[in-house]
């Protein structure tokens, strides 16, 4: 199931009903920060699928019905592989979810090697996605390497990687997931994605 999202959502009603309550210097800083409040995409769930539809590579307000409110960036690397793998992850101040998912062709009826059988017997092909489980989540800021352990994809953040996600230079950063049973698999963060970690941590 998609994870719905709202964009742009107006904070306008409740702002009138409370304009009358404050002073005339209140009521100018309420009408700041309302602005810049609907001018985050609003997305309704933090979980990840493999083919979420959000905004990528920019602030966005979460708004979980299990977590709350909270500022975040969404991302997504296409792997050029074979399995048409892919790597989504959340940034949030407190936590990062990664998720990796991976496309197979499963095919009724036969192996590959009789693909010009299917057809002539009537068998039929699809594709199939499935989620890696993600045990650890190495990030790489500038020369700085920062080793997360969590759990099912998800992974706190500690002051350590803080310090670093705020600072990052300019241009992709690296991560390495270590899935379970201890492949690894590299991917990368978009510079735009990179930007965004700024007005977060």
């Amino acid at each position: 199931m998609l994870k719905k999202f709202v964009s742009r959502r107006s904070l306008v009603i409740a702002i009138a009903t409370g304009l009358g309550l404050v002073t005339p210097q209140l009521s100018i800083a309420q009408t700041t920060v309302a602005k810049t409040s609907t001018e985050l995409p609003i997305v309704e769930s933090a979980g990840l699928e493999p083919d979420l539809n959000v905004p990528w590579s920019e602030l966005v307000s979460v708004n979980d019905p299990f977590e709350g409110n909270f500022l975040a960036v969404f991302d997504r690397n296409d792997l050029q592989d074979e399995r048409s793998r892919k790597v989504i992850s959340l940034w949030s101040r407190n936590s990062i979810r990664v998720l990796l998912s991976t496309n197979q062709r499963v095919c009724s009826g036969s192996s590959d090697y009789f693909f010009y059988n299917w057809r002539k017997w009537g068998g039929t092909c699809f594709n199939s996605t499935t989620a890696m489980t993600v045990r650890q989540l190495y990030v790489k800021v500038g020369d700085r390497i920062v080793l997360l352990t969590g759990e099912n994809g998800n992974f706190p953040v500690n002051q350590e990687l803080v310090t670093a996600l705020k600072n990052a230079p300019d241009g992709n950063a690296n991560i390495r997931l270590v899935l379970e049973g201890g492949e690894t698999v590299d991917s990368e963060i978009g510079q735009e994605t990179v930007k965004v970690w700024r007005e977060i941590y």
